[in-house]
């Protein structure tokens, strides 16, 4: 199920991954222990293809998830340190999501059993947000392990469960083993079952320094240690930590797991891609009617900055109906970045991108998704928007021209927006860093908006306004284009 060969990973100067061979068979249950910063969650992460290696070969159920992408994160479950969770979602439509994320045809059923097995039946409709911590612990779980995956990468499980939740966990995990499933935990305690009686593999300073079957729960933890303090990898057996002996005993242990058939798991296909788009969509717009934070934020700004404007410039008649169309743009612009930037946020909070990058959906319908349910948001906006500055300005707006310029410029605006906010995310000015990005790119678009909206409250008719709207066309092909060529690669590490 897991082959990996020499498999190095770097961030800058340190190396935390300098080597690794492991394999795991079908089936199988491994612990991987080692003390912090030994590079085990970074193992995870890559064998979950939410990170990539520096160099080294890997394969996953004997695909490549460089060139098979999709059809090995089908076969994947990963829970992570952050739950993966939408806060502002109940626990029901959490696990909806992902069960239209991973095209799961019993999806009500197995939600159902999941939500029981796990003990949240009755907290199902209350948002995440009001959860304990081993709470969400217990959902992410259930996540983890919807859509029936062959491979299960749990980073530390137990976090913050009840001796009563991790009994069940325990449970459960032996479970998915029964159904040949094959798991692969990492776990700081020594001395409990989750290590007794199965595969240890100790990661010391980005080397395999142990691995074999743990069946002494007392002397483990001093073996520990000295493995960890030495840095000298020994094999219980007295063989040293290299591949061919771990290779050996993973002959004998595959032919027990060769028997084990794993679970099926439907395949994506491209029917299911507009049924992903709209999950998305749908996933913020209930976020957003649970909290109405970021609409409530766009609006208020957006009513400020006309009303400042109303007021500082003092403009009556043709004067007006001149400097309306670049207030209302100015407008658009400001209250748009704020909403963009605030819905890629909530994204990052709990790790809901990660969620997204491990599902088995094209880069092109995250970024279309995010795009129209920020779209959306802009368009809810602009609702109100525009009769107040008919008000204010004393200018006649609902024209079908100025409609489309302005239904034109939105669809840009958050198309650009959505890209460069998955940039600036990630950066640790990002409420400074995405008007940076955004502004200069906005600056043809929204010079071209002002022009065509301008000439249109004139009298000018769509096919008189000259090129101001070929531009407008021409913007949104280009930056739907260069957003889906490189959506992707922005979003992943």
């Amino acid at each position: 199920m897991i082959e990996v060969s020499q498999l190095t990973k770097s961030f800058g100067p340190r190396q935390a991954l300098a080597g690794v061979d492991l394999r795991v068979a079908p089936g199988e249950c491994v612990v991987l222990c080692g003390p912090n910063g030994a590079g085990k969650t970074t193992l995870l992460r890559i064998l979950a293809t939410l990170a990539r290696p520096t160099s080294g070969v890997m394969r996953i159920d004997g695909l490549d998830p460089v060139k098979a992408g999709a059809d090995v994160r089908q076969r994947i479950g990963f829970l992570s340190h952050r739950t993966l969770l939408y806060d502002d979602l109940t626990a029901e439509q959490n696990l909806a999501f992902y069960a239209r994320m991973y095209a799961i045809p019993d999806a009500q059923a197995r939600i159902d059993a999941l939500l029981e097995r796990v003990g949240l039946t009755v907290r199902r409709y209350d948002l995440v947000r009001t959860y304990s911590r081993g709470m969400q612990q217990r959902l992410a779980v259930a996540r983890a392990v919807l859509h029936r995956p062959a491979l299960v990468l749990l980073d530390e499980p137990y976090t913050g469960l009840d001796p009563l939740a991790a009994d069940a966990l325990t449970a459960l995990l032996a479970d998915l083993t029964g159904e040949g499933c094959t798991l692969l935990l990492t776990s700081h305690n020594l001395q409990s079952d989750v290590t007794l009686n199965r595969r240890v593999v100790v990661l010391n300073r980005g080397r395999i320094v142990y691995d074999a079957s743990h069946t002494d729960a007392a002397t483990f933890p001093v073996l520990y240690r000295d493995l960890v303090t030495n840095g000298k990898g020994q094999m219980a057996n007295g063989e040293s930590a290299n591949p061919e002996s771990a290779n050996r005993r993973m002959a004998e242990s595959a032919d027990h797991a060769s028997r084990i058939t794993p679970p099926h798991n439907p395949q994506p296909t491209t029917h299911n891609f507009f049924r992903q788009v709209w999950a998305i969509v749908a996933k913020d717009i209930a976020a957003e009617l649970h909290t109405r934070e970021i609409f409530s934020a766009m609006f208020v700004f957006a009513v400020l900055a006309l009303l400042i404007f109303s007021f500082a410039l003092d403009l009556r008649g043709a004067l007006a109906q001149a400097a309306a169309p670049g207030v209302l743009w100015a407008t658009i612009a400001f209250a748009g970045t704020l909403g963009l930037s605030r819905s890629m946020a909530r994204e990052q909070q709990t790790g809901g991108i990660e969620g997204l990058l491990l599902a088995p959906v094209d880069r092109a319908a995250l970024f279309f998704g995010k795009a129209l349910g920020n779209l959306v948001l802009m368009l809810a906006v602009e609702i109100v928007l525009i009769p107040l500055t008919m008000v204010m300005f004393n200018v006649g707006l609902l024209h079908g021209g100025v409609l489309l310029t302005v239904l034109l410029g939105t669809v840009a605006y958050a198309a650009v927006g959505t890209l460069l906010a998955a940039i600036a995310v990630n950066t640790r000015a990002r409420e400074v860093m995405l008007p940076i990005l955004l502004l200069p790119l906005l600056t043809p678009l929204l010079i071209a908006a002002v022009k065509a909206t301008g000439a249109l409250l004139e009298g000018a008719t769509w096919a008189e306004i000259g090129g101001w709207g070929q531009i407008l066309v021409v913007y949104n092909l280009i930056i739907i284009a260069v957003a889906l060529l490189t959506f992707g690669y922005v979003i992943e590490e």
